[in-house]
């Protein structure tokens, strides 16, 4: 897209393509807000410059020249405070970008061009266009890119060279006031001559009217791209922390940051020890079988939920949903101090909901859903696989395999939960041997288990036994240990 073509979207449709997504009214409304955030300091500004220059006019003129300028003044902060008072972030008018520059731009040329009816001694009309009295026009344009709308800025510009060149033709109507039209060049003239032609006060100089514009339609449109590249880095931003937001959905916020900020898209390989839990429905393929699909999925929504939120709850990463259960960890990817307080703290959390949950479904005369965690401590290997057209972030290791058969085995050893003796042991290195938090826990004998050639010991929550609430505060205690 060329500069012309860029400028043309930006000013007729204010970026409507360029936006974050035309589609997505939050972000449309997000933009906006900024928009009106910026009007705000933007008429803030004004109003500071305006009194700034009310005590610039006072003492430079003295009392009573600088009266007739305060009513010029007031009525510029009074603009201002209309057009904020009228724009409004829920509602967009369209006619505010050009018809108050287009006011604004004429009380100030006006107060540039209009005689002072307190001045016993005016100086001749043309003089009043000089002393640089441009350059309060071209703080105005100024003062309109604050308000981050192009719009805005190009009206500002158009209505200052309108009003600009109807002052001038204003000052020229004035009796006794020339033109000049010398088109020779001037340093060709004797020095009196050209002396003489200069500083003619009752001369209005074409060679300085038209450089004038000039500089007045440049300054414009550099501002008016200045503005059109700030929008953009923010609807960059926006579009970014959509993106990062989307990831999230797929990934662990802290995973999601983690991934976001990768340059090489598969990744370096890590090797940590961490916490694996899964959860998983009992018997969810006869409940499924009994229900209609629509139904299943709300279960299943449900379900996920209160399994998800509990992890969240407990600072753990939910690794994946796994149909009816879910892959959750601690300690990744950066291991902590209380990963499997966390990771025990969130199972219990698990079966509470559970409870809950089976609560409402029995006022509606459905069956109970039964949940089995299974967790374990160990070495993982954790990092992104795939190519660079898809990548999945991923754990890997006998650690997961091991906290997938406790869960497993929690059917023939009715419990509803099962931990390895590495994970109490990692449970007791946190909590310096406190006994409370595990208390509600059974020791069972070594179990074997499929994949491992050595039997571990494991630790149960018999199923029907609630969770302990003093064990799960004390697992909620993750800063304060009990010291032995």
């Amino acid at each position: 897209m060329n500069i012309w073509q860029l400028l043309h979207d930006q000013i007729c449709g204010e970026g409507r393509k360029n936006e974050p997504d035309a589609a997505d009214q939050r972000l449309i409304q997000a933009v906006r807000e900024e928009e009106y955030q910026a009007l705000r300091l933007s008429i803030g500004l004004r109003t500071l410059v305006l009194g700034a220059v009310a005590v610039m006019l006072t003492i430079e003129l003295r009392w009573p020249l600088a009266l007739s300028l305060y009513g010029y003044l007031g009525a510029l902060a009074m603009s201002g405070w209309i057009q904020l008072w009228l724009r409004r972030p829920e509602r967009e008018r369209p006619w505010m970008h050009w018809a108050f520059p287009l006011v604004d731009m004429t009380v100030l040329v006006a107060a540039v061009v209009l005689p002072n009816p307190f001045d016993p001694y005016p100086l001749p009309p043309p003089m009043q266009l000089g002393f640089d009295t441009i350059l309060y026009v071209v703080l105005f344009l100024v003062l309109s890119g604050l308000g981050q709308s192009a719009r805005t800025v190009f009206f500002s510009t158009i209505a200052a060279i309108i009003a600009w060149t109807f002052g001038t033709l204003f000052i020229l109507w004035q009796p006794g006031v020339s033109l000049g039209l010398s088109f020779d060049n001037i340093t060709t003239m004797p020095v009196d001559e050209r002396i003489r032609y200069i500083l003619d006060p009752w001369s209005v100089r074409l060679g300085e009217f038209l450089p004038r514009l000039v500089l007045l339609a440049m300054i414009g449109l550099l501002l008016t791209v200045s503005v059109i590249r700030s929008r953009h880095l923010a609807a960059r931003q926006v579009e970014a922390e959509r993106a990062r937001r989307n990831l999230s959905r797929h990934f662990s916020p802290h995973i999601a940051e983690r991934i976001s900020q990768m340059d090489d898209p598969v990744g370096q390989v890590k090797h940590i020890e961490a916490v694996v839990l899964f959860a998983d429905l009992v018997g969810f393929t006869q409940i499924s079988d009994r229900q209609q699909p629509a139904e299943t999925i709300a279960m299943l929504r449900q379900v996920h939920q209160r399994l998800a939120r509990a992890v969240a709850d407990s600072r753990g990463t939910l690794d994946k949903y796994l149909g009816d259960g879910i892959m959750a960890s601690f300690g990744t990817p950066d291991p902590g101090p209380h990963d499997a307080s966390a990771g025990l703290q969130a199972a219990r959390t698990m079966l509470r909901e559970m409870d809950l949950l089976n609560a409402e479904r029995r006022e509606r005369g459905q069956p109970d859903l039964l949940l089995a965690v299974g967790l374990h401590f160990g070495p993982l290997t954790l990092g992104n696989i795939g190519d660079e057209s898809r990548i999945e972030y991923a754990l890997i290791g006998e650690t997961v395999n091991v906290a997938h058969r406790l869960e497993q085995m929690t059917r023939e050893l009715q419990a509803s939960l099962c931990v390895s003796q590495s994970f109490i042991d990692k449970l007791a290195a946190e909590t310096r041997g406190d006994t409370v938090i595990v208390r509600d826990l059974v020791m069972l004998q070594a179990q074997a288990i499929r994949g491992l050639r050595e039997r571990m010991a494991v630790w149960v929550l018999p199923r029907g036994a609630a969770p302990d609430t003093a064990a799960d505060t004390a697992a909620s205690a993750l800063s304060r240990p009990t010291i032995h």
